[in-house]
């Protein structure tokens, strides 16, 4: 797969699904939001590798969580990712000091299955993952902990 071909297939699957997207800052970078009982996602499509043979596929929330919560979030995140989960999450830093996100990836060769419904299932993936990361953050006293990226 090229290129175009990642791209081609890219903007297959976006107009098939009906998906309003976006053009992220490189020319060959698609994303989209996805709306979840627990907030919006973004969903990040773009070729990579040698040539351009893989499509990469990443999930963030458009929420952060408290930097004192890493250690909750982190392991949360390493039980996902031992369970054999269709996506792989790690935690990173913010521009904030006082805050942490985590993404959800996945990556695409051509040939393995087919486009469309594999990145479905990363995206359904990431909706049960930032799913349980919000009921992980979440306190009965204070629902709070969640803060905008934006």
């Amino acid at each position: 797969m090229n290129t175009a071909t990642g791209i081609q297939l890219i903007e297959s699957y976006l107009r098939t699904r009906q998906m309003r997207y976006f053009r992220g800052h490189h020319d060959d970078e698609y994303f989209f939001l996805v709306s979840a009982y627990h907030g919006r996602l973004h969903v990040h499509l773009q070729p990579c590798g040698p040539d351009n043979a893989t499509v990469r596929i990443s999930v963030t929330a458009e929420r952060y969580y408290p930097a004192e919560q890493r250690a909750r979030v982190a392991h949360l995140v390493e039980q996902w990712n031992n369970a054999d989960p269709q996506v792989t999450a790690a935690v990173f830093e913010s521009s904030d000091p006082r805050l942490v996100g985590v993404t959800a990836e996945r990556r695409y060769r051509s040939g393995r299955a087919e486009f469309g419904p594999f990145v479905d299932q990363a995206v359904q993936s990431a909706i049960d993952l930032f799913g349980r990361l919000r009921v992980l953050a979440a306190s009965p006293s204070d629902d709070t902990h969640l803060l905008d990226a934006g």
